[in-house]
C-alpha cells in the first residue's frame, strides 16, 4: 500500500514539474513577441524605382530589427491586382499591406481623391509640407477609419504626359487622345477638361496597350517612365506636372494591433526613414532620367503652358468639392500656396 501512495505521488509531482515548465515556456514566448506576424506588401510601382528599392530594404530592415518577428514579403508591379483590388484584398482579409496612391484610396472614401486635383501645389516644397503636417495627418485618420494604419507617405512626384503624336504644350494638344489613367473618377474628370478620351488601365497592362495602340498616351512619374521603360514605345515626353503624387503605405489595424509595441516603433522608424530618403533620391536622380530617357530615343519638351491647363482644369475643383467637406478644403487651401 505504502508502494502505490509512494508511486502516486511521484506521478503527481512529475505533473506538476511538467506544468509548470510549459507555464514557464509559454511566458518566455510572450515576453519574446510571440509567433512570427508574416505580412504580405503589395504595390504597383516597378521594381527598378526608388520607392520600391526603399520598401524592400525597410522589409530587410525590420525583419532583421525585429529578430524575425516581423517578415514583409513585398510585391511589386501590381503582382498582386490593381490597387483597387489590392484595397479590396485588404478589406477581406487577404492581404496585410499594401503601398497605393493616396488618390486610389478613393474606392474607399472619396475625401481621398483630393490628391487627384490638377495643379494642387504651387511647387514641391508646399507638396512635401503639406504631407508632413495637418493635411497629411487628416488623410492618415480616413483610412484608420477603413481600418488602416498609415506607417509611411512615399512621393511618387510630379506627373507627365508621353505620346507618339507631337510635344504637349496647349491643352488643344490633347483633344482626342486616348490617355491611360489609374483606376479613379477625378483623374478622368480632368482630363475631360481638356478634350481628352482617358481611359483607366492596370499599370502592368499599360505597356502592351501602348505598344498595341489600344491607348495614344500616358501619364506617370519619371521614374515609372524610365523603369517601365515606354521609351521603348512613346516617342515625346511633356513635363506637364499636372498631378503630384504621394502613395500611403499602410497594414490592417487587425495585424498591426498583433504586433508588440516594440516592434510598431521600429517599423514606424523604418517607415520615417524611407519617407525622407524617396524624397532625396527623387531630387538627385529628376535630371538623370530625363537624361536617360533622352538617349534611349524620347524627344523631351519642358515648354509647356502649365497655367493654361491649370485655368482649363481647374472647373473639377468646384465639381469635386463637396466629396472632400469644408474641413479638408480648407486644410488643402492654407497649405497649397496658392
Amino acid at each position: 500500500m505504502k508502494k502505490v501512495i509512494l508511486y502516486l505521488l511521484t506521478g503527481l509531482l512529475i505533473t506538476f514539474v511538467l506544468v509548470g515548465c510549459n507555464s514557464d515556456s509559454a511566458e518566455g514566448g510572450s515576453e519574446g513577441g510571440g509567433d512570427t506576424v508574416e505580412l504580405q506588401l503589395g504595390h504597383a510601382l516597378s521594381p527598378g524605382t526608388p520607392a520600391n528599392e526603399l520598401i524592400e530594404e525597410m522589409a530587410g530592415n525590420v525583419e532583421e530589427q525585429t529578430d524575425g518577428r516581423v517578415k514583409i514579403n513585398v510585391f511589386p508591379d501590381s503582382q498582386l491586382g490593381s490597387e483597387t483590388e489590392m484595397l479590396e484584398q485588404m478589406q477581406v482579409g487577404s492581404m496585410e499591406a499594401a503601398t497605393i496612391m493616396v488618390g486610389s484610396m478613393q474606392a474607399l472614401d472619396k475625401r481621398m481623391a483630393i490628391e487627384d486635383l490638377p495643379y494642387m501645389w504651387k511647387d514641391i516644397d508646399h507638396a512635401r509640407a503639406a504631407y508632413d503636417g495637418e493635411f497629411g495627418d487628416y488623410l492618415a485618420g480616413v483610412m484608420d477609419e477603413q481600418g488602416m494604419k498609415k506607417i509611411a507617405y512615399l512621393e511618387w512626384g510630379f506627373r507627365h504626359i508621353t505620346n507618339n503624336e507631337k510635344p504637349i504644350v496647349e491643352p488643344s494638344d490633347m483633344e482626342g487622345v486616348k490617355i491611360r489613367v489609374s483606376e479613379n473618377s477625378l483623374r478622368v474628370d480632368a482630363f475631360e477638361q481638356i478634350g481628352a478620351l482617358p481611359t483607366s488601365l492596370a499599370f502592368s497592362e499599360l505597356y502592351g496597350a501602348l505598344q498595341q495602340g489600344t491607348v495614344d498616351a500616358q501619364e506617370n512619374p519619371l521614374a515609372n517612365i524610365a523603369a517601365a521603360k515606354f521609351s521603348e514605345v512613346q516617342d515625346y515626353l511633356s513635363l506637364t506636372k499636372h498631378f503630384y503624387n504621394t502613395t500611403m503605405m499602410v497594414i490592417d489595424n487587425e495585424t498591426w494591433d498583433s504586433i508588440s509595441s516594440e516592434d510598431q516603433e521600429i517599423i514606424m522608424e523604418e517607415g520615417e526613414r524611407i519617407t525622407k530618403e524617396v524624397r532625396e533620391l527623387n531630387d538627385e536622380q529628376e535630371e538623370e532620367y530625363i537624361n536617360q530617357l533622352k538617349d534611349e530615343g524620347m524627344e523631351v519638351n519642358d515648354n509647356v503652358d502649365t497655367a493654361a491647363f491649370r485655368e482649363q482644369m481647374l472647373p473639377v475643383y468646384e465639381e469635386w468639392e463637396d466629396e472632400f467637406g469644408q474641413e479638408l478644403m480648407d486644410i488643402y487651401r492654407d497649405a497649397s500656396g496658392w
